[in-house]
């Protein structure tokens, strides 16, 4: 029997593990969809006409982007990946800035060494203004009990003098006061530095800050030997018992010892330092919604046309009543608003812990050697659990609704409208509508108006309703919409109190590792310094199981959108983290006096931040998924003759059993495509990690300065080490992140940053201080200012108050107008909500078409529901079982990867990264060039039905602009509008440069100066107004 021909290779699945990375995809993409446009072609064939066979090839000639581009240039990744570096560099300014305005509080550190005098500091009376500590008491012998010059006769003449270093001192009223009598600043004379002496086994204080001073005694003194301004050195003075403190190179307020301080910079640099953050944080998230706009500029989205509705009864079925409500309601002063679509979550009770079961297996499965008897019983249970899901349709099952729904609006505008009148503050916590003060900016809101329309039951307007923007179909979890609240809120508690027990399981452990570390320390001396490294280790790797924990929890629970989920889960990455790094260091070191020993607070925390900076960055480098699956791909080479002879046989084979062979052989080749992966950027985590780096310097900057320089280079050591595996090794995402995750960060940094910091330097910097006013007064001022930035207004407010300033110019809104109709033909069919809903994308395309046209009505019965459930209990099963991978572009355009096996005549050179789809897959195009353009119609007829054809209008003008030399017409989905907007510039009630979007692509027009410029190019061109004949 002759060789099997080697139709795949080891070297196919090398290759794999290349083309799975990060390419620049979306601009080689554009620019052969606008060409293809602009030949009359369809994608494929101008592929092909560029010598590529299929989109994989096409891709894997697509060019890496640089590892020192700017994030924008990935920006086809997603918006959030944008924001993700641009938030890293938004924390490192913060830390730069809060370094900066720390020089002068540490130039006032490094003038003092009085880190001693904190031995016999007690932190009972660290924030108290007890004005008695002073008084004269005497010691337990009662010597001293008022002021006098005790020592002036001890010391008459050189000669006999009882102490060998004679000064000033001699001649100064003193007494003996209570132990927690303060020093006095040694910068105002040394001899009236307050001294600790023993008393038994306790100390008192030798005061001379207690006692009114005799000049005439000390004039006496200062004209022979005792004149020395120097401190009192008697032996009586008490020890500090061999205790040992950080240097004062640490310049930390702990040199400037226990209620010494009196320079009231310092608590004043970090009163600025908390409003320096707060107008950082309103320009980083300024920036963050103009960096998301230009982003997103040139696409349109599903979501911008739909808002989800909530609050509806079970019983609310019929697509035609819902889709009334709105059209009488949605917007305000108008009754006729045009409703797309209505698609109804469904309540599948029944499946929902099916699919997450399959899911798991699916999951352990692809992590298991599909050749071993575990993976067969997988494999068993997943049979037996897809039996009992494709059984489903014939059960006499009555669909209920989950009383959530999507509505689709035709226009963006009207959608926008809509949450303006149900999605306000009025609306959310009055059920009411808003009504504006007329002589404040446009839309204001700020009036409660009118109540908003209930939902009819029985005719009747019953059910209260809330609305708010839709998350695009993809993010959308329609198996949980259904879930009820009291399920959702039981849950939640569930998790979150494991989470909760996990904390302090981690605080405790680390906790106690600390404190053997610390005897462990003190027994073997210098030896034993390294070991105190030890718990700064294990709490990285317990934030590493924190974080994992975190992510299985959130999975665990109910949420509406998988953004919500990854909200969840970044909130107890974010807060466990902070807790077991920063907490448990406060917690081993309460105490002032523990804070400045050597090993104590400042050590402990630099060492222990610094470790937590630079060690979690590394660990994605490791890529230990990766690792972990070497096993499987050293069986690679064994199994690739099996695979080519039954590969060989042919696609179709007729024998039932070969059939099943070849499927198993398919399985298996994409399990070792999984294999030869490389892992992939877990945002979620990232955005823990550097909160987790960023919250716990900011809270230790106070009692260390130079803290701000570790999280600076942690912080910068993350941003480097992340966009180098994104783009360099890490597969590409699935799908595009959005701002979603990068504002809510924001809004974390905004609770968090500003009343922590102020919380934080009022504990650190008040026990330093004689007069605790000082402190109290700045913190009063920093924790006011910071409520009410944090607490009192949103985001939302502050940024419009921050974009109004005159600095920042005229701020405007795109004026645009987009109708779904049109925009439909950018999307997948993934990418439509009537098509991501599983039990309606398993309709009969006459029951529920892919393209809707306007006035056709798109409504889905009940019975066509019933009809279509077991078919769609089926398919939700197999979807569960299969992770069919995707190359997601921006704007909702998703291109499907298909299996490395096909055909064998049409089996590729090895496994493909992505596979074009059908030739019913539409994806819309952005183009870089510089001149509008029409989105790609990849159609049997070629042309985009219902919508004009390029360059042709209704009426007798036609606007065109100037390129290569001559007029190409623009699209006709902007023809009508260039044309009002000139009018009303002719007539004078309009403006002379307006926004126009054609076919997905931001353009500026200035009528006075006959150009037009694309938003995010350079490039003026000419533009002109025809007159067609």
């Amino acid at each position: 029997m002759g060789e099997a021909k080697q139709l795949i290779t080891k070297e196919n699945f090398t290759q794999w593990t290349k083309d799975c990375g990060v390419k620049c995809i979306q601009k080689e993409y554009d620019d052969i969809a606008v060409s293809a446009v602009k030949n009359g072609k369809t994608v494929q064939e101008e592929m092909q006409s560029r010598g590529f066979k299929d989109f994989h090839q096409f891709s894997k000639q697509c060019p890496k982007f640089k590892k020192t581009c700017w994030p924008i240039e990935f920006a086809e990744l997603g918006s959030g990946y944008v924001l993700y570096f641009q938030f890293l560099g938004f924390l490192m300014i913060i830390f730069f800035v809060h370094l900066c305005l720390q020089v002068p509080c540490m130039v006032v550190y490094s003038g003092s060494s009085n880190l001693v005098d904190w031995y016999w500091n007690d932190w009972t009376q660290a924030y108290g203004t007890d004005s008695t500590r002073c008084d004269c008491v005497g010691n337990s012998s009662g010597y001293a009990a008022t002021c006098g010059t005790w020592d002036y006769d001890l010391c008459t003449n050189q000669s006999e003098c009882a102490f060998t270093t004679p000064g000033k001192w001699l001649c100064q009223s003193w007494c003996y006061a209570g132990k927690y009598c303060p020093k006095t600043d040694m910068d105002v004379s040394a001899s009236m530095v307050n001294q600790y002496i023993q008393d038994g086994s306790g100390w008192v204080v030798k005061s001379y800050s207690s006692c009114t001073q005799n000049a005439t005694i000390i004039a006496m003194c200062e004209a022979d030997f005792r004149s020395g301004n120097t401190a009192y050195s008697g032996s009586d003075l008490a020890s500090d018992e061999g205790s040992t403190w950080i240097g004062t190179q640490w310049m930390s307020p702990g040199n400037l010892g226990p209620d010494e301080a009196t320079n009231v910079i310092i608590p004043t640099m970090y009163t600025v330092c908390v409003i320096s953050m707060c107008v950082l944080i309103l320009m980083a998230y300024s920036s963050q919604v103009l960096t998301d706009h230009k982003v997103d500029a040139g696409t349109v989205s599903p979501n911008d046309f739909a808002i989800m509705v909530k609050g509806l009864p079970s019983t609310a079925t019929d697509e035609d009543s819902i889709q009334e409500f709105f059209k009488e309601h949605a917007i305000k002063g108008k009754t006729d608003t045009e409703i797309v679509k209505v698609v109804i979550g469904w309540d599948v009770e029944e499946w929902r812990e099916n699919i997450a079961r399959l899911k798991e297996l699916k999951k352990k499965l692809d992590q298991t050697d599909r050749t071993t008897p575990e993976a067969k019983d997988i494999q068993k249970e997943m049979v037996q659990i897809t039996g009992a899901l494709k059984s489903a349709g014939t059960k006499d099952t009555k669909l209920r609704s989950s009383g959530v729904v999507v509505v689709l609006f035709r226009y963006q505008s009207d959608m926008r409208a809509c949450l303006r009148k149900w999605d306000s503050f009025w609306a959310k916590w009055f059920n009411c509508e808003s009504e504006n003060i007329g002589l404040l900016w446009k839309n204001n809101g700020l009036c409660k108006g009118a109540a908003l329309p209930r939902f009819p039951i029985g005719g009747r307007p019953i059910a209260k309703l809330t609305v708010a923007r839709a998350a695009n179909p993809g993010d959308i979890h329609w198996a949980e919409l259904a879930v009820p609240q009291s399920e959702r809120i039981k849950r939640l508690a569930i998790t979150n109190g494991v989470m909760f027990l996990l904390i302090a399981a981690c605080f405790g452990a680390v906790y106690g590792l600390r404190v053997a570390s610390m005897a462990v320390k003190e027994s073997a001396g210098s030896g034993g310094v390294w070991l105190s490294l030890l718990p700064a280790l294990v709490v990285a790797v317990v934030n590493g199981l924190l974080m994992a924990a975190a992510r299985m929890l959130g999975d665990k629970e109910f949420h509406d959108t998988l953004t919500e989920q990854e909200f969840s889960q970044a909130a107890k990455m974010s807060v466990g983290m902070v807790v077991n790094t920063a907490g448990v260091l406060y917690f081993i070191y309460a105490t002032p006096k523990e804070w400045y020993q050597d090993g104590g607070l400042v050590n402990g925390a630099f060492t222990m931040l610094l470790i937590n900076a630079i060690i979690p960055p590394i660990i994605p480098y490791c890529d230990f998924g990766y690792q972990i699956r070497k096993t499987q791909r050293s069986k690679l080479e064994a199994r690739l003759p099996y695979f080519n002879e039954v590969l060989g046989r042919g696609p179709n084979p007729k024998d039932k059993e070969q059939q099943d062979e070849l499927k198993a052989v398919k399985a298996e080749i994409e399990a070792f495509k999984r294999a030869h992966a490389p892992g992939s950027m877990n945002p979620t985590r990232r955005y823990a990690t550097a909160i987790k780096t960023f919250v716990c310097c900011l809270l230790y900057e106070p009692v260390f300065p130079m803290i701000s320089l570790v999280g600076l280079v942690g912080l910068c050591f993350q941003y480097w080490m992340d966009k180098y595996l994104l783009l360099g090794w890490f597969s590409r995402p699935k799908r595009p992140l959005n701002a979603d995750i990068a504002n809510f960060f924001v809004r974390f940094v905004k609770l968090v940053g500003p009343i922590g910091l102020s919380v934080s330097f009022f504990i650190f910097l008040t026990p330093s201080f004689s007069d605790k006013n000082a402190v109290l007064s700045q913190f009063i001022i920093s924790i006011v200012t910071s409520s009410i930035f944090s607490l009192v207004f949103p985001l939302s407010v502050w940024i419009r108050c921050w974009l109004g300033l005159p600095c920042h110019g005229e701020f405007q809104v795109l004026e645009h107008e987009d109708d779904y109709y049109q925009a439909q033909y950018m999307w997948s069919k993934e990418m439509k909500y009537h098509k991501d809903q599983f039990i309606y994308k398993n309709l009969p395309e006459d029951k529920n078409p892919e393209f809707l046209k306007p006035g056709t009505s798109t409504a889905v019965s009940v019975t066509d529901m019933k009809a279509s459930y077991g078919v769609s209990a089926a398919a939700v099963a197999e979807d569960a079982a299969e992770d069919v991978a995707k190359v997601a572009l921006k704007g909702g355009r998703v291109v499907p990867t298909g299996p490395v096996i096909g055909t064998i005549g049409s089996l590729p050179a090895g496994p493909s990264p992505a596979v074009i789809g059908t030739s019913t897959d539409r994806p819309g195009v952005t183009t870089e060039e510089d001149s509008p353009s029409v989105p790609l119609v990849v159609a049997s007829g070629g042309d985009l039905p219902h919508t004009p054809e390029p360059g042709r209008t209704a009426g007798r003008v036609v606007w065109e602009f100037e390129w290569k030399g001559h007029y190409s017409a623009y699209d006709g989905d902007c023809q009508d509008y260039m044309e009002r907007k000139y009018q009303e510039f002719q007539s004078g009630s309009g403006r002379n440069r307006v926004n126009v979007r054609t076919k997905g692509i931001q353009i500026s027009v200035d009528f006075q100066k006959m150009t037009s410029k694309r938003d995010g190019s350079d490039h003026i061109q000419k533009i002109r107004r025809k007159e067609s004949e």
